[in-house]
């Protein structure tokens, strides 16, 4: 984004979109992003576990379709988004993660964030190769009670098979089977170039190499973010 635009929306708390792939690191690299930029993390898997949790009206119609085997509808996840956005409260600017995931997404975000008084300044994409994909997640564990992400050998957690932020069971997602997961990032390739399209033609698309140590990929991250926001 220009610097003239960040100028304009100068009032406005500005929206960080994270784009990658599954395995990619969205949610370590935008920790610590948002954590570099004094902003707030929201990631969408997240709180819609905390939605279904809580049996909130949004987690309930969320539960049916992912009980189904069903994506969660874009009006439900553009509500969920519209509402963690909404509730942000005394936080500077955010480090959206899970969303968009598609260019329909990506428009009605532009329409909710102005409502919301917030600006979607930049979106950042961590590029990873398909094999390196494969090789992350199919030695990837999540914890069942909070969501956790850890590997068995880049990131694994002091005591086996135990989460080291809550002390839960940390487990094998079945899409995270490697039968499974070829699949999964040639949906992915698909779906994200007209999104990758959408932000380029918009000038809020930087892309980051996010394969390497974790600790030079999240300083890539933030340097990038950088270029905007220190304008």
């Amino acid at each position: 984004m220009s610097q003239a635009i960040l100028q304009q929306h100068s009032s406005e708390k500005p929206v960080v979109v994270l784009l990658g792939g599954p395995g990619s690191g969205k949610g370590t690299h935008g920790q610590a992003l948002a954590k570099s930029l004094g902003y707030r993390h929201l990631s969408t898997g997240t709180h819609f576990r905390d939605h279904i949790l809580r049996e909130t009206s949004l987690g309930r119609q969320a539960k049916e379709f992912i009980k189904a085997g069903q994506l969660v509808p874009d009006e439900v996840t553009n509500k969920l988004v519209q509402t963690m956005l909404g509730d942000g409260g005394s936080a500077s600017g955010f480090v959206l993660d899970g969303y968009p995931r598609s260019v329909d997404q990506a428009e009605a975000l532009d329409v909710m964030v102005p409502l919301l008084e917030c600006v979607v300044t930049q979106s950042l994409y961590l590029v990873v190769s398909e094999e390196e994909m494969v090789r992350r997640l199919s030695g990837r564990l999540t914890c069942r009670a909070c969501g956790q992400s850890f590997h068995e050998t880049s990131r694994p957690p002091v005591l086996e098979g135990v989460c080291d932020a809550c002390g839960g069971e940390l487990f094998r997602r079945a899409d995270d089977e490697p039968a499974t997961i070829r699949q999964r990032v040639a949906v992915f390739q698909q779906v994200i170039r007209p999104l990758l399209e959408f932000y380029r033609g918009t000038g809020r698309l930087l892309e980051v190499a996010a394969e390497g140590p974790v600790e030079e990929v999240t300083a890539r991250v933030i340097k990038a973010a950088a270029m905007v926001h220190n304008r």
